[in-house]
């Protein structure tokens, strides 16, 4: 009799795909540095001002970046428990109406 592993099979498509998200996520923060400068040099401030709003962009981009990891984790989490508990629910569902069949046969009902 033959089972089923649960090791998917090695696709070797998996690993350019992980390499493209890899290079379309560093071009996306590249742009967005590039962008940023441009912005900054077109500013009208001084010399340390355009090194502070350099600074605050770098921060606020680190911290919306951090930000939206924590956002997905939260609905990877919240995901997860709906299914649990949407599982336990089936499950709860079940036992009690076996449980109301067992009792109706107990109590001598032929409605089960």
């Amino acid at each position: 009799m033959k089972t089923k592993t649960l090791i998917p099979e090695y696709d070797p498509r998996d690993d350019l795909l992980a390499e493209l998200s890899e290079t379309i996520n560093s071009l996306t923060e590249e742009n967005a540095f590039l962008k940023d400068k441009i912005s900054i040099g077109q500013f009208n401030a001084s010399e340390i001002e355009k090194i502070d709003i350099e600074e605050t962009l770098v921060n606020l981009r680190e911290q919306v970046r951090l930000l939206e990891i924590n956002n997905q984790a939260l609905i990877d989490s919240r995901n997860y428990f709906q299914h649990q508990t949407a599982e336990v629910m089936k499950s709860r569902n079940y036992w009690e109406k076996l449980a109301k069949r067992q009792k109706a046969l107990l109590n001598g009902g032929s409605n089960a």
